[in-house]
């Protein structure tokens, strides 16, 4: 019992270290706006087409490789919106095997879609996945894009770095599951409702007090 506590504490005390440094670096980086008085949107929304576009401060062999990203149906300009489904897709999972969004249907569930070099995405994660912890009826997976478009650590730097094990599915170098969903900024988050449909779309850095009022509503 005693263990089990002691790695509980050196987990938290390492998250807690992770976001201070993790808040260090998007300080000089983001200027921050309030939308609805909740939610807090980065200054660095940045257009998939470019982001895909440039491959400078990262390793392309970290990218999934050509053909082993599925996603059903055309490419869109603009994120979902509620009430229109998630598309079926399907990409390698950062640690090996496979993440299918097909998985998680039948359960409410958060699909997190961010990039490893954004402040923002690297300030809100770790705060998602302790919240996470407190709904555990609603299910989440994420995805990593935009690899090495921007200088920065990797996506398995940033997972180890902060302790997380949530999944994680890989986009290719075209950003083909980025250009499914509708991804124009990091972090995006669909809170998605049992049948696969958006219930809302959050765009920017979210905090704390937000995540959990839409959880709360969601499960």
């Amino acid at each position: 019992m005693t263990d089990g506590t002691d790695r509980k504490r050196e987990r938290q005390v390492a998250r807690e270290e992770a976001e201070r440094r993790a808040e260090r670096r998007a300080t000089r980086s983001r200027t921050l706006m309030s939308v609805g008085g909740v939610v807090l949107v980065g200054a660095v929304v940045i257009a998939v087409v470019l982001l895909m576009g440039d491959e400078g401060g990262g390793g392309a062999g970290d990218v999934a490789a050509a053909g082993d990203v599925t996603v059903q149906g055309m490419p869109r300009s603009a994120p979902l919106q509620p009430g229109e489904q998630v598309p079926s897709f399907t990409a390698p999972e950062l640690t090996g095997g496979t993440v299918a969004w097909g998985d998680y249907l039948g359960d409410p569930a958060v699909l997190s879609v961010w990039a490893a070099w954004c402040p923002h995405c690297q300030a809100e994660l770790p705060i998602l996945d302790r919240v996470m912890e407190d709904y555990p009826d609603v299910g989440l997976v994420t995805v990593v894009t935009a690899i090495g478009a921007q200088p920065g650590p990797t996506p398995e730097e940033f997972m180890l770095e902060n302790g997380l094990e949530f999944p994680v599915a890989v986009d290719d170098a075209n950003g083909t599951l980025a250009a499914g969903l509708g991804i124009t900024g990091f972090p995006t988050l669909y809170f998605v409702n049992p049948d696969g449909s958006v219930a809302l779309e959050l765009s920017g850095e979210v905090d704390e007090p937000t995540l959990r009022t839409v959880l709360d509503q969601l499960s």
